[in-house]
């Protein structure tokens, strides 16, 4: 019985494992594909576009607000006088599905 429990419990740790780097992966790909990629760098800043760095930075510990901003329903707290030039790409984060969007913000404060 000991040996059949311990199994089960390896495959539960190696699907939670697979779960996470799918959520992390998916996050990825979605940055990628809705083209913030082409804005946001990992490090590096333009001054008036925030790095991944900065946006984790700013919205670490408030994963809520930061989904709530891509679904359109709170003001961003990192330049917000800067957020008129988010309004075409907020469209393409409102049309994602909760599962996406949490993974989105995952990767995002993952940096």
């Amino acid at each position: 019985m000991a040996k059949i429990s311990g199994v089960v419990f390896f495959i539960f740790l190696c699907l939670l494992v697979t779960a996470a780097f799918s959520a992390e992966n998916q996050g990825e790909e979605i940055f990628k594909s809705k083209g913030c990629i082409f804005c946001h760098k990992q490090k590096m800043t333009s001054g008036t576009i925030p790095s991944l760095f900065e946006l984790a930075k700013a919205y670490k510990g408030k994963n809520e607000q930061l989904s709530r901003y891509f679904k359109g329903e709170a003001d961003p707290i990192i330049k917000p006088e800067r957020s008129v030039v988010m309004k075409r790409q907020l469209r393409k984060t409102k049309a994602l599905s909760d599962s996406e969007r949490a993974a989105l913000v995952d990767f995002i404060l993952s940096h």
